[in-house]
């Protein structure tokens, strides 16, 4: 049995776990799901599982905020499960894959056998000269993102190749993970910078529909507001074709990405 856990802001992860669990036959199992039920020990665990797989996005050449508690609430697989990851990525990934290995093994997880990087179109927008990919090159990485699945990463997983760290760390890696990282976290993850611009708000409530942690919730004039959970994965600005969000004076005149989620009852 197939399952992977996933965590998705705009849709890029969710992308490609749609992708990897439609050719494995896998189950499809949100992380923040996980996160809102907390640890729960009459919650299955996954022993009996043969494959366990992990899809998240990298913010900030780490793990996302989310991802952490999340897979300290996950129950550890059996040792015999083949465990592997994918993350997602604008440009690259830093030293996330240590990272990842490090936390695991912390939370008694075996070993992870592959670890593989997508690149998928830009979404980050909070800082001066980062903006979203222009169309066609949003193109090319979706089309790109969707071979290298195909060709370069369900066989492998199909072949439970081991000892496999396929990523893109980048320029700089252990300043940008290590140095960089914590800064950004520090100073720029604060949900008090997100702003409504209530001549354009005109209260549809696609950004609290739309966020996956249930951060943005309505205030009393059904304005939205946002809780210190959030993880910054800015799903909330992107879905507001009014550009009523904004965060700072940093998104002013920034483009935006096409928001999915997945349909659960």
């Amino acid at each position: 049995m197939h399952t992977i856990y996933y965590f998705s802001g705009t849709g890029s992860s969710l992308r490609v776990a749609r992708q990897l669990a439609s050719a494995m036959g896998a189950d499809l199992v949100p992380m923040a799901e996980a996160v809102a039920q907390g640890p729960a020990p009459k919650r299955p665990a996954v022993a009996e599982r043969q494959c366990v797989g992990l899809v998240f996005p990298v913010y900030a050449w780490g793990l996302p905020l989310v991802v952490k508690p999340c897979l300290r609430l996950l129950p550890p697989p059996d040792a015999s499960a083949y465990v592997w990851a994918v993350m997602t990525c604008g440009d690259d990934v830093g030293r996330t894959d240590r990272e990842l290995r490090r936390l695991l093994c912390a939370c008694g997880w075996p070993e992870v056998e592959a670890v593989y990087s997508v690149r998928m179109p830009n979404t980050y927008v909070c800082l001066p000269g980062f903006d979203v990919d222009s169309p066609e090159v949003a193109r090319r990485k979706r089309e790109e993102a969707e071979r290298r699945v195909a060709e370069v990463i369900m066989p492998a997983l199909q072949q439970r190749r081991r000892g496999l760290t396929d990523v893109v760390p980048g320029a700089c890696p252990w300043l940008k993970s290590h140095v960089l990282r914590p800064l950004f976290n520090r100073c720029l993850t604060n949900p008090a910078h997100f702003a409504v611009d209530k001549t354009q708000c005109n209260r549809c409530g696609a950004c609290s529909r739309t966020c996956p942690l249930g951060a943005v919730r309505p205030d009393a004039e059904g304005y939205p507001s946002w809780e210190r959970h959030c993880t910054h994965c800015l799903a909330c600005y992107h879905v507001c074709r009014r550009h009523a969000v904004s965060y700072g004076p940093f998104t002013r005149g920034k483009g935006q990405v096409n928001v999915e989620r997945e349909n659960r009852t």
